[in-house]
Parts: structure tokens; C-alpha cells; sequence
């Protein structure tokens, strides 16, 4: 695991005011096995994360967990700051009216046109579109884990039911 993980459970723990032995009761495991995953030594089962989710009501730690331990998410999800949901949403708005003051979207249906991305200025700016747009996909993350955010739960039949277990 990367060293900058290796604390991250136990941070979550301390943020949550718990004490290591507070903790291990509540996940049902010892307090050793709850050390060794906060130093590191090993990785926690995903069930256990999401327990520790829950209980140090952390909306970050998952993201983290998932980052530190796949190397195929640290691929995919972007680093996550958990920022008050005022500071998340002007994040996210700004970098929207950033991409489409510079006429993004346009340039993406240029370059896209053709059905390919050719060589040279094409690819240049695609590879600059992409960035822009991982950068917006970072900023809808934040404001979905920002602090204080809570989404109720739907009626078990709505499709928007995915969304029920962000604190």
C-alpha cells in the first residue's frame, strides 16, 4: 500500500473523536487487527470499509481506500478533498464555465466529427479536453462527498436509490 494511504483509517478514526478500541468493538474485530490495518500492515476487507464509512461518518474514506489498494482506481477515480458543499459547488460551477468559455464543447465536436481524433493539433487539443474534463469530473466528486451532504433515501422502485448511502 502507498505510504500516503498507510494512516488514512486511522485519520478517518480520529476525525470521527474514536478511540482505536471504540472502533474495533464497533466493527467487530480486535483492536490488533484494527492496528495492523491502521499502520498499514494489512488492508482492511471492502466490508469493513464501508463499515468504517458509517461509523467515523466519513464520505472520503472509501474513494481513498479504493484508491490506495487497486491500482486500477487510483486509474480512474481522481483524488477526493472532502470541502465544505459551498466551496464544492463554486469548484464545480467555475470549472464547467471555464470548459465552455473556451468553446470545449465546439472543440469537441469538431475534433470528434470525423468519427476520430487525427493526428497533430486535433490530438493536442483532445488530449487538453480531456484533462479539462477530468478536472470537472474531480469537482462533481468533491461536491458529491462535501461535507454535510446528505441525500435521502427514494422508494426502493426509484432508479435514483444508487444514491442512498452518501452521508
Amino acid at each position: 500500500m502507498n505510504d500516503d494511504y498507510r494512516t488514512m483509517y486511522a485519520r478517518h478514526r480520529r476525525a470521527a473523536g474514536m478511540t482505536q478500541e471504540k472502533a474495533a468493538e464497533l466493527l467487530g474485530c480486535a483492536v490488533r487487527t484494527l492496528a495492523n490495518w491502521e499502520a498499514g500492515i494489512t488492508i482492511p476487507p471492502d466490508d469493513k470499509v464501508t463499515l468504517m464509512c458509517d461509523l467515523y461518518s466519513s464520505n472520503t474514506l472509501a474513494v481513498e481506500h479504493l484508491r490506495a489498494t487497486t491500482a486500477l482506481a487510483r486509474g480512474l477515480l481522481p483524488e477526493v478533498e472532502q470541502l465544505p458543499l459551498a466551496q464544492a459547488v463554486v469548484q464545480l460551477l467555475y470549472r464547467m464555465q471555464e470548459f465552455e468559455a473556451k468553446h470545449r464543447p465546439e472543440d469537441l465536436m469538431w475534433i470528434s466529427s470525423n468519427g476520430r481524433v487525427d493526428e497533430g493539433e486535433q490530438a493536442k487539443t483532445f488530449q487538453e479536453i480531456l484533462g479539462e474534463l477530468q478536472a470537472i469530473v474531480q469537482a462533481a466528486m468533491q461536491l458529491r462527498y462535501a461535507q454535510g451532504v446528505t441525500i435521502i433515501c427514494a422508494d426502493p422502485g426509484d432508479p435514483r436509490g444508487d444514491f442512498c448511502n452518501t452521508n
